[in-house]
């Protein structure tokens, strides 16, 4: 989705909910990371990398071999003829795709809404009103009004005269 904003995360846990899930509670103890002492204020502040060796979190996704590592690197074997060493590694999340897995400590800022009119109803209706009349058919009937412009069938002989 276009418009999605990466703004970094300020609090002292990051959010993994879309990689894994936390049995239970990380123990902190201070909610804020100005008030405290030192070693407080650093026992209570987590990374990426902290929060992932934690025993109770269990992610969703964990590649089991290099295969699994390989597999899921943007390279295409059919489209590219002469790759580099390093496509064969490059994951869709170093190259900026969307992805199961974070790398930094951020999350997304969706774009607020606008609303067209300042209020949220919708516009509709029908713009071309299409007569079913008009569409050509493969398989046209002899009875059709299909004529050339200029030309006009006669309704007694069948013949095309030009006017």
């Amino acid at each position: 989705m276009a418009g999605i904003k990466q703004v970094r995360n300020k609090t002292l846990v990051p959010d993994l909910r879309k990689e894994g899930e936390l049995t239970k509670d990380i123990l902190l103890s201070t909610q804020n990371k100005h008030v405290g002492s030192a070693g407080s204020r650093l026992f209570s502040h987590h990374t990426l990398a902290s929060v992932r060796r934690l025993s109770f979190y269990h992610p969703f996704f964990l590649p089991k071999d290099s295969l699994d590592f390989v597999l899921a690197t943007t390279y295409n074997h059919s489209t590219e003829r002469f790759p580099d060493k390093e496509d064969l590694y490059l994951q869709p999340e170093t190259i900026g795709c969307d992805t199961w897995r974070r790398l930094r400590n951020t999350f997304d800022k969706l774009p607020p809404v606008i609303i067209p009119l300042g209020h949220p109803m919708k516009r509709g209706g029908i713009k071309e009103r299409r007569s079913p009349f008009s569409v050509k058919l493969m398989n046209s009937g002899v009875h059709s009004s299909q004529t050339n412009p200029g030309y006009s069938r006669q309704p007694a002989g069948g013949a095309i005269f030009f006017y």
